[in-house]
This record gives structure tokens, sequence and C-alpha cells, in this order.
């Protein structure tokens, strides 16, 4: 790629307080119970974030295992056990409920925020590495729609687990999986309008996570670097479908709507980069680059319209909508319970 990848974005783990979980004590002397309590203990710690994301996977992976084969002994658990999880975006907000099903939701979001953290933190600029970033990301997506579904029957808990936040978590996740994609397009050599289709679907799921962003209940729930860069991303992407969409139009020596084309994109990136206050300093960077490049473009086809071609320039607004394609989906939750380790980096 002739632009290095701009930053993802990844969930932080919610946290949770330490919770007795079972009412008798010879249960303590049981070692599956045991296992069971101390699985949840390890899950518990006060600083999650110091932990590599694939080892706190396994963890919370192994409790819900735990916690899920516990359950066919129901006289087991306190029938008034409270479970205590924190925002994640919000620690010092908190919900509690005597609900396992909370409990198990609480995991399944942290197993995603986990996926998310590990596709992140993969290098991109390799294709085992955007395979694996793009596998992560879709295992993340799956999460969050797994919280939601699971969430439908609680009557109340912290605006993380909210069906408008998971909603919003899993459009996200599926952008960045989609961006993924876009990369391997692009660094596999597809042709710009193949490319450019896989641009617009990144820049609508984009869109969508932003629709979200910005609406009650989560419009200032969230930090502003994260509402920056989702914003930023969106055109970021219009912009590059724009772009890929007018080397194909070139081709076709269509100078007019190419033109026309990279006069959208162009304002859209310039328009953002206005609004877009906060996202990181390496997206903003990969903005100014994709502007300059299209400005080039911009420049070439003008000129060679004025001295060869003179095709009028079509108004934006009576461009058609790009085609989109998306090759990517949120993974099932069996797919996401069955990660195992660090290496199982495999698309869903």
């Amino acid at each position: 790629m002739s632009r290095p990848p701009p930053p993802m974005l990844s969930v932080p783990e919610k946290k949770t307080a330490a919770a007795e979980l079972f009412r008798d004590r010879h249960f303590f002397s049981a070692t599956a119970f045991s296992d069971v309590r101390d699985a949840r203990a390890a899950v518990a710690v006060p600083n999650p974030q110091a932990q590599p994301p694939a080892s706190r996977r396994a963890l919370i992976l192994r409790y819900h295992r735990l916690l899920f084969s516990a359950r066919d002994d129901p006289c087991a658990f306190d029938e008034n056990l409270s479970f205590t999880w924190h925002d994640a975006f919000r620690p010092h907000l908190k919900h509690a409920a005597a609900s396992l099903r909370f409990e198990k939701a609480a995991l399944v979001f942290n197993i995603g925020a986990a996926a998310s953290g590990i596709a992140a933190a993969h290098s991109r600029v390799t294709e085992e590495g955007v395979r694996a970033a793009c596998g992560e990301f879709q295992r993340a997506a799956g999460a969050f729609r797994a919280v939601g579904e699971m969430m439908e029957e609680e009557a109340a808990t912290t605006v993380d687990m909210s069906s408008q936040a998971t909603a919003m978590l899993e459009r996200l996740m599926l952008a960045q999986a989609q961006e993924c994609c876009f990369e391997r397009a692009l660094a596999g050599g597809k042709s710009p309008a193949v490319c450019s289709k896989v641009a617009r679907q990144a820049a609508l799921y984009y869109e969508e996570a932003y629709a979200i962003l910005v609406a009650p209940p989560l419009q200032n729930h969230f930090e502003r670097l994260w509402v920056s860069q989702v914003q930023l991303k969106a055109a970021l992407f219009n912009a590059e479908a724009c772009y890929r969409y007018a080397i194909d139009l070139h081709e076709k020596t269509e100078i007019g709507e190419e033109i026309a084309r990279l006069q959208v994109g162009i304002n859209a990136i310039a328009d953002t980069k206005r609004t877009a206050r906060g996202a990181p300093g390496p997206l903003y960077d990969y903005a100014s680059r994709l502007e300059q490049d299209m400005n080039k473009s911009l420049e070439t086809a003008k000129e060679e319209n004025y001295r060869v071609y003179l095709f009028r320039i079509p108004a934006a607004a009576s461009l058609a909508p790009l085609s989109a394609a998306s090759l990517v989906r949120s993974a099932s939750l069996s797919e996401i319970l069955e990660a195992k380790s660090e290496n199982d980096t495999q698309s869903p």
C-alpha cells in the first residue's frame, strides 16, 4: 500500500466486583465449583488491561465454560447473589443484577473487547496480519451482537450494554473488518472498481456506527476521540470509494464524471477534517495524504479535459450513488466461544 494503514479502535474491558458464588460451604470443597470460583477471581482482577488481550480472552472463555457447566446445578448458586459490572467506557457507572444471564452477557462483552484488542494490535502491513485482524473484528462484531440479544430480557443495565451501544459496536467492528478487506483488495491488486465497492461498504458501516454514536443515549457517553475517529473514517472511505471509482472512470476516458467524483471525495475529507477534532494524528496524516493524491489526480484530469476532451462536468447532486459490496459478517456465538488462543486467527 502506498499509505500506511490508519489506526483502529479497540473496546475496553468491563470490570467487575468480587462475588461469592455459592451458598453452601460444601461446594467449596468440590473441585468443579472451586474451579468456577477461581476462574471468576482471575477474571475480576483490578487491572485487566495489564494482561495481553489473548490471555484475557483465554481466562474469560474458561470461566464462561465452567459457568455454563455449573448452571446445571442451580441449587449451588446463592439465589440472592448479585453480580456487579462497571461500564466499559464510564467505569464509575455500574449495574448489579441477581442474574446469571447478566453475568454471561458481561463475559461475552469482554470476549468481544478482547477480540477487538487482538485485532487492533495486529500489524496490517502483511497479508497474514490483515487477514487475522479481519477475522478478530468479525468475532468482536458477533460478540456485541450476542450481548444485545442476551440483554433483551434484562430490565436495566449500564449504557455500554444497551441495545444502542451493542448495535453501534457491532457496526463499528464490521466497519473495521471491512476496512481490512479494503486493505487486502489494494494489496492484492484488485481492480479500482472492486476496491471502490469495498471502500463504499466500509463507509456505510462507519456511517451507521456514527449515526448511533451521536444520538441518545450514546451522544455524551464516549470519548471525543471515538466520535471523531468514526466520523473521519466514514468520510475517508467515502473518499476512497470516489478515488478508486475515478481511477476506473479515467481508464474508460469518462473524464467529466471522474472530475466530479474526485471533487466529491476531496470535499468530504476537507469538510470532515474541520469538524472531527480529537482523532489521532496518524489518521489525520492518512487523510491528508489521500487528499493530496486525489488533488493530483484532479489536476491531471482537469488539464486533460481542458486540452483534449472538453467533457461537461456533472453536478455532484446528479451523480448516482456508488455501489457497495460487503465482505464481512458478524461471527456466530459458537464461533466466538471456540476461540482458543492467540494463534486462532482464521476468519470466521
